[in-house]
């Protein structure tokens, strides 16, 4: 079996009004607590890295069950919500994601069919996913667009 292995590295001073940085292989960035939770809002926050993990993870999943199941498309754009809350302490309560997928084909009943099921392996292979699955309620709410 192979593993695989993911480096970050990272600075933080202060407090919920503190600020730091993140630098992985392909990515560096500014951190701090979003202002909607009396932080400095500057950069990116664990929540947006969090809901970026999720939907790149899941667009880029999707991308390879559509292949796999001869689903031929153009593109796939993903727009992602999320909510935490302070029920309980603060948490990520749930993430939709709302994929359109773009086809090179006439959608019919049978398409839409093989596709739900596509949009559904997908959430279940994202390995995103299943780090968060049992602390986070996941959906997915679909569009597909096809041509004429």
């Amino acid at each position: 079996m192979t593993d695989f292995h993911f480096e970050l590295n990272g600075s933080w001073s202060g407090s919920w009004d503190g600020e730091g940085k993140i630098q992985t292989n392909g990515l560096l960035s500014a951190i701090s607590v979003d202002r909607a939770m009396s932080g400095k809002g500057v950069g990116t926050n664990p929540d947006e890295l969090l809901i970026s993990a999720l939907a790149s993870c899941y667009m880029i999943t999707l991308g390879i069950r559509l292949k796999k199941e001869k689903v031929t498309y153009r593109h796939i754009e993903i727009q992602t919500k999320a909510t935490v809350t302070k029920k309980g302490g603060l948490h990520f309560e749930k993430v939709t994601h709302y994929p359109t997928v773009y086809l090179t084909e006439p959608i019919s009943d049978a398409l839409t069919e093989h596709l739900n099921t596509c949009i559904h392996k997908a959430e279940q292979d994202c390995v995103i996913a299943k780090a968060v699955k049992g602390n986070v309620a996941i959906s997915v709410e679909p569009t597909f667009i096809g041509e004429p």
